[in-house]
């Protein structure tokens, strides 16, 4: 999200220690409530895309019994114009508007052949070790 001054801005959140045992499902539904919470201006003034592998609303809403929590959470979801995109779709638009803006010519013809022996050759690179604010390491 970018503020006025053209900076970004996150919301952050920590979750509790009960909130660590919900489902995923019930993660992706509580950073919406979150959201909405804290951006509830844009909720209001525009049609929200949710681009999801899963989606919260559709999750809360079939479900046979609703707890305290997930009622107050359909609730909220209900305000507001949200409209779910899956992630996959979003991904196969990405490509077919990368191929329509970089059309093939007409006169260039389809080859098996490499051009250049080199291109075939492959440099195996060690593995990268990320750190994360220094609390978490992955090899």
């Amino acid at each position: 999200m970018t503020n006025n001054y053209g900076r970004r801005e996150y919301l952050i959140r920590m979750m509790t220690p009960n909130e660590l045992k919900y489902s995923p499902i019930e993660n992706l539904s509580l950073a919406l409530v979150f959201l909405i919470q804290k951006t509830k201006h844009y909720f209001q003034a525009h049609v929200i895309r949710l681009i999801s592998k899963a989606n919260p609303i559709k999750f809360v809403m079939l479900k046979t019994f609703l707890n305290h929590r997930l009622a107050r959470w359909y609730l909220q979801f209900q305000q507001f114009e949200i409209v779910y995109v899956p992630q996959k779709v979003v991904k196969g638009q990405a490509l077919a508007d990368f191929l329509e803006n970089h059309p093939i010519p007409d006169d260039w013809e389809l080859s098996d052949e490499l051009p250049d022996e080199d291109a075939t050759v492959v440099e195996v690179q060690p593995p990268w070790k990320m750190y994360f604010d220094g609390a978490s390491h992955c090899e």
